[in-house]
């Protein structure tokens, strides 16, 4: 455990460079719809927490930084006189003229006729990372000293699983009900004998306001309980996963926003650590001070991955293997690919009532459909765990058996080469072997990973299926190194 602040230049140069890519690609796909799961892997950042790295990086919201520099081009395209205004607002990404006409005057001041007919030079507006549209000049920099938050006190944590029970609000965030949940979560529990001296109060947001509708933010009051405790609705139990985590310690409630700002724009930099794709949480170690004054101290959990060594994609080692069909236990996520690590937090909670995983299960993670040709709102993924014969789970889980044969692996893939994997087996081994891919789903595959964390948590086993080999000896059975 340590108390300093880790500087690592090249880790924050490393970081500079991953949200640079970034920048270089929104300018280079301005007009195209920019997912948020694409611009992640273009970082090699967790989807989970990129968006929250890149706000505190670069000052902005990606929603707010591509806004700003499509009315910069449309600003451009406005004083040229080559489109039609309304050509511009669709251009510009507004349906309605009415919408552009009120974002364009809101960032320059007069309507976009006015400003078409005007002659003066087009005031450059501020931006916190100092990066502006400017066609054909490539982005090399951008500014990282927008944020005046002070250096706080961050150390590193191990911690065991947690077992909390907890009320759940689901829509826009309000301080008030929030806090009414905890007093009547803390009145509930204590009726029932389980607020002791240790008892921990922790409050779990998992979805970011700046990318998720307000009607659809999920917000946990919790506090922990031991192992045989149960509860009576509206109140439910959920387990906090254990592992490493980076703890701003002793948070005003005022400077909780701050501390997160830190964490993410400035110690995660310097770290040479990897975000973990979990909820972040706040805790008030002594459940009992919840209801004391304002001088209340939170420590803020930031969850990382398992520190050891990283092996960079182009010393990612691919190989060709036999698989044998795999009888799973399986939940199924529908939506952006993204949000499979709620799946995941689900399935897992689910099976334990079943007494799985067992010793020696596999984790699998399977992609059923190519983000880049099936909508986000309709992509499938199975989150799936292997059982023997006998196992008979209970619904929502299901069984089902996927299909052995060869396979392609590019084994322990970090989560920041997930993407960078499958481009070495796609673009590079496949057409180099002369093998063809079966028409079958790929597999994300990780064994007993730690503290039980699921495939797309930590390094993982890539399988792509293959179609029989003609003969013995072919390119496809040799071993090689990218």
């Amino acid at each position: 455990m340590s108390g300093t602040q880790p500087k690592h230049q090249n880790t924050w140069n490393d970081c500079q460079e991953r949200i640079l890519r970034v920048l270089t690609h929104i300018q280079e796909h301005l007009d195209e719809t920019l997912d948020l799961e694409e611009l992640a892997m273009v970082a090699c950042f967790s989807s989970f927490h990129f968006h929250r790295v890149f706000a505190a990086m670069t000052g902005e919201t990606i929603a707010d930084h591509v806004r700003r520099l499509r009315l910069e081009r449309a600003a451009l395209e406005l004083r040229s006189g080559a489109k039609q205004v309304i050509q511009v607002a669709m251009d510009a990404g507004y349906e309605a003229h009415a919408a552009f006409t009120r974002a364009f005057k809101t960032a320059y001041g007069v309507s976009p006729a006015e400003f078409r007919r005007a002659t003066g030079p087009i005031a450059i507006r501020d931006a916190p990372s100092g990066v502006h549209f400017r066609p054909g000049v490539p982005v090399t920099r951008f500014n990282t000293n927008h944020s005046t938050t002070k250096v706080m006190k961050v150390i590193t944590r191990k911690i065991k699983p947690m077992r909390v029970a907890y009320l759940r609000h689901v829509g826009p965030y309000e301080k008030r009900q929030v806090a009414h949940m905890g007093f009547d979560l803390l009145a509930r529990l204590s009726a029932d004998k389980q607020v002791r001296q240790r008892s921990a109060f922790i409050c779990i947001g998992h979805d970011n306001p700046s990318v998720t509708p307000a009607s659809e933010i999920r917000f946990d009051t919790c506090f922990t309980v031991d192992e045989k405790y149960e509860p009576k609705k509206p109140v439910e139990l959920q387990t906090i996963g254990g592992g490493d985590y980076a703890v701003a310690k002793n948070c005003p409630f005022g400077k909780i926003k701050d501390a997160y700002q830190y964490l993410y724009g400035k110690w995660l930099a310097r770290s040479s650590r990897e975000l973990r794709p979990a909820p972040s949480f706040v805790m008030l170690m002594n459940a009992r001070d919840m209801a004391g004054s304002t001088k209340q101290r939170y420590d803020i959990y930031l969850p990382l991955q398992p520190k050891g060594p990283r092996k960079p994609a182009e010393e990612m080692n691919i190989e060709v293997t036999t698989l044998e069909p795999q009888r799973v236990a399986y939940m199924r996520h529908v939506g952006p690919y993204a949000g499979a690590y709620r799946a995941w937090a689900d399935f897992m909670t689910r099976l334990e009532k079943d007494g799985l995983p067992r010793k020696g299960s596999l984790r699998i993670g399977v992609p059923m459909d190519n983000p880049q040709t099936t909508p986000p709102e309709e992509l499938r993924y199975d989150v799936c765990v292997t059982v023997d014969d006998q196992c008979v789970p209970t619904s929502p889980v299901r069984v089902r058996t996927i299909t052995g044969g060869e396979y392609v692996v590019a084994r322990n893939c970090p989560l920041g080469s997930i993407a960078k994997g499958y481009g070495e087996l796609f673009r590079s081994w496949l057409p180099k072997s002369g093998r063809k891919l079966r028409k079958a789903p790929s597999l994300m595959v990780r064994v007993n990973g730690p503290d039980g964390t699921p495939p797309a948590f930590g390094p993982t086993d890539i399988y792509v299926p293959l179609e029989a080999a003609a003969r013995q000896g072919s390119a496809s059975s040799a071993r090689t190194k990218n």
